[in-house]
């Protein structure tokens, strides 16, 4: 158990140790949405290219959320060949992060677009980003570890259980015997000091046998 209670200890303090991330300053400034043939381009215009994931309650429901990013003054929502959009929210919904919901038809087949102020023009949210995929390959190497750890314990238990269970049984047929034999044995006087003398040093060796036999 010790070993177990020492992973997660470091589970842990890994997960703190890693939780604390500077953001670098990225503004979000335009949010430009246009009709495509399957739906619409979402293209967001910021300083920088930002990790930005995408969740489609909906057909007609987007939200998007972004990382590492904060809303300027002034955020233009600018429409290119089309008028049906419902709603468009922005929400600083943690320091360094924004959520952008929007509601139109069609709206959950969008490209989401990032067009920084210097670089070129990426698409977003289109993959699992490959930060997930390595703390996902990550927890599943741990909970494999966990459990060979586990499954270890367990065995060494059992051995111990094991093997207290055979000691328990020999010294009760050891006892048996003993018990046995001196009932129906005539111990003259002469012999009956060096007799005990005996058994106690029989019973002694037999003891160490035994308690060597569950290390």
């Amino acid at each position: 158990m010790k070993k177990l209670f020492s992973i997660f200890t470091f589970l842990i303090v890994f997960l703190f140790s890693t939780s604390v991330v500077e953001a670098a300053e990225n503004s979000l400034h335009t949010i430009t949405l246009e009709k495509n043939n399957s739906g619409y381009n979402i293209i967001l215009g910021s300083d920088k290219v930002a990790k930005v994931t995408k969740k489609t309650p909906s057909d007609d429901e987007l939200v998007m959320t972004l990382y590492g990013v904060s809303s300027s003054e002034t955020v233009n929502a600018l429409y290119k060949g089309t008028n049906n959009i419902n709603s468009l929210i922005i929400e600083n919904s943690a320091p360094n992060k924004l959520k952008v919901y929007i509601k139109a038809e069609n709206i959950k087949d969008s490209t989401i677009m990032i067009e920084p102020i210097v670089g070129e023009t990426t698409i977003v949210a289109e993959s699992v980003p490959l930060d997930k995929v390595l703390w996902v390959m990550f927890v599943l190497a741990l909970f494999a570890v966990i459990f060979k750890v586990s499954k270890d314990i367990s065995e060494d238990e059992d051995k111990i259980f094991i093997k207290k269970d055979i000691k328990d049984r020999e010294i009760e047929l050891y006892k048996k015997y003993k018990s046995q034999n001196f009932s129906t044995a005539r111990i003259s006087s002469n012999s009956d000091l060096r007799m005990k003398k005996m058994i106690k040093k029989i019973d002694r060796r037999i003891d160490d046998r035994l308690t060597a036999s569950i290390r």
